[in-house]
């Protein structure tokens, strides 16, 4: 047995023994003691010498100059890959966040002779380029990571956003622009705990906590309650609720009622009617918003959606804020991780006199996971929630 795990077996006894602390309070302490050499290990790419095209390697000098516990754990972590560059690209950060989700999950709740379970975390990367007639040229990039812990006896997953978008427009929540954030005093980064997969008799929930990686600390907590049924043989009917409360800012709150009608039999064209409500406590107001989405999966690398909406700010002298009409190109453009989107709209917004404003939006998202495969073009009716009793 080496030194470092003698060590650390002699913690765990004296915890047991004098403080009588649960077990997973000694794994979450050896987990957070041990993370800064795990991302050490992570970063040590950008000082091995430079490799040609065929993938990511490292340097054998620097190789040979490292512990061997480090050398076992990079030859494990960054394997022989193919000389496709997207595939290095993907392989890489894939085996990444899976390595170190995988690491995190076993601290934390995997026995010895457990059985290794599935994990199925992820990294997703967007980046929006908006463009409008009368408006200016805008750019916003977004990171989101979960990561999975399956041995947890609990649905509990770790969540990372550099960009959430609770405080944000509900027209920019409910039609996906990925921009327009209507207070700067949510920006920043959050981290926290997730648990989901739970449900209430006939309703699934979700419930978020954690804190705004900023100083001073800015604890936040958010829960969603959903529901789906079926109102006849083709339409479906679903009702979401959502709460969340940042201590800098206050409470929130969002209400969706939406439908769902399959076009065709095979449901690769489907209907939606979206009604929804936000109010924002630090805006002290409501804001409304109606929205017909026709979505139309033309095969498997295309997917056409149409929109057409109004958002209605009761407290404002003019209650119309915005009228729309737009129309999005979705492709798949490498296998089942990088993604396009790009969406033709034209506006009638309030804050230009209702005159139109046509413009022009381009999305490019990349999707990283080593056993979690989406489909971002893909557009289904939820399935209903309830139990049979």
């Amino acid at each position: 047995m080496t030194p470092i795990k003698q060590k650390s077996m002699d913690i765990n006894r004296y915890c047991y023994a004098k403080l009588l602390l649960p077990t997973t309070f000694i794994r979450l302490l050896n987990v957070v003691v041990r993370i800064p050499i795990y991302l050490f290990v992570l970063l040590l790419p950008s000082y091995a010498s430079a490799q040609p095209a065929s993938g990511v390697e490292f340097g054998k000098s620097s190789l040979s100059n490292m512990p061997v516990i480090l050398q076992d754990y990079i030859e494990e972590m960054h394997p022989p890959i193919d000389d496709n560059w997207a595939d290095a690209t993907e392989s890489y950060f894939a085996t990444m966040v899976h390595d170190f989700s995988t690491y995190i999950d076993h601290g934390l709740a995997k026995d010895e002779d457990e059985q290794q379970l599935e994990n199925r975390s992820y990294l997703r990367l967007r980046t929006n380029f908006n463009y409008t007639h009368r408006g200016d040229f805008d750019s916003k990039g977004r990171v989101s990571v979960r990561v999975d812990l399956p041995h947890v006896e609990e649905n509990w997953n770790l969540i990372f956003d550099t960009d959430p978008d609770d405080y944000d427009s509900l027209e920019n929540k409910q039609r996906d622009l990925g921009g327009g954030r209507t207070t700067t005093s949510n920006e920043g980064a959050i981290g926290g705990v997730r648990l989901e997969g739970d449900q209430i008799k006939h309703w699934k929930t979700k419930f978020d906590i954690g804190i705004k990686i900023r100083w001073p600390i800015d604890p936040f907590v958010r829960t969603e309650l959903q529901r789906v049924e079926n109102v006849t043989d083709d339409w479906v009917t679903q009702f979401r609720q959502e709460l969340f409360y940042y201590h800098s800012i206050g409470l929130g709150s969002l209400t969706e009622l939406n439908f769902f009608y399959p076009v065709n039999d095979n449901h690769s064209t489907i209907l939606s009617l979206n009604s929804s409500a936000q109010y924002l406590y630090e805006d002290y107001g409501w804001e409304l918003l109606q929205q017909v989405v026709l979505a139309d999966r033309i095969n498997r690398e295309h997917l056409m959606e149409y929109s057409v909406g109004i958002d209605i700010e009761p407290k404002a002298s003019d209650e119309i804020g915005n009228y729309w009409l737009s129309a999005t190109w979705r492709h798949k453009l490498y296998k089942n991780w990088l993604f396009l989107a790009i969406t033709s709209q034209v506006d009638a917004p309030r804050e230009y006199n209702y005159k139109a404003n046509p413009g022009v939006l381009i999305e490019v998202e990349a999707f990283f996971s080593r056993n979690r495969k989406v489909d971002r073009l893909r557009r289904s009716i939820p399935a209903p929630t309830r139990t049979i009793n």
